[in-house]
């Protein structure tokens, strides 16, 4: 049975990840790049999704949704890694304003990651020294959350065709693997019982 806490924890999750999909859902109906998409698409889920998540006061999925935003708002349908060249998407000219913006996007998520980790590891005597499988599936995870950038022939094949389906489930599996290294910091072992 579920306990309270982790009830009102699903709740919010819940609510937080309602209000990116309906913002990520503004930028792909409306298809503009200006102020107002990214004040819908970036600024509001950004805060909102915040807000509900620090209410519950459990950090570790506060970060955790930092981490994963970055990622969502990255690529299509918001394409916040061109806001530099916005109302223009670029993906290959001028390619330096974009590198810039996506060096910056993936630093966040790999800095809210951690974070994610630090905070989970608080309430624990697990180290980083000695969670070396904590360090791995993190690092998955991270992998993960942008595997479109793979330059793999494979990969991009498949980004080409269905970008949402492949983006959808890249975003999904390092969910998971980051739900198990969190676990690992908590219960010291990954098990799948």
């Amino acid at each position: 049975m579920i306990g309270r806490a982790a009830l009102f924890d699903i709740l919010a999750i819940l609510a937080a990840s309602l209000v990116v999909v309906a913002c990520l859902l503004y930028a792909q109906v409306t298809g503009t790049y200006d102020l107002t998409t990214f004040m819908v698409s970036v600024v509001l889920p950004l805060v909102l999704g915040s807000v509900i998540l620090s209410v519950r006061k459990e950090r570790t999925l506060l970060f955790a949704f930092l981490a994963y935003f970055w990622a969502m708002v990255d690529d299509a349908p918001v394409f916040l890694d061109s806001v530099i060249t916005w109302p223009e998407v670029t993906r290959f000219h001028p390619f330096l304003p974009r590198l810039f913006m996506n060096i910056v996007i993936h630093a966040l998520t790999a800095l809210f990651l951690y974070l994610t980790i630090r905070e989970s590891m608080k309430e624990t005597n697990v180290g980083l020294r000695n969670a070396p499988r904590v360090i791995i599936l993190t690092l998955v995870a991270f992998v993960l959350a942008y595997a479109q950038n793979i330059p793999l022939v494979a990969i991009q094949k498949v980004v080409e065709t269905s970008w949402y389906p492949f983006d959808f489930t890249e975003k999904l599996v390092s969910i998971f693997f980051l739900y198990l290294a969190v676990r690992e910091t908590r219960h010291g072992s990954v098990s799948f019982t």
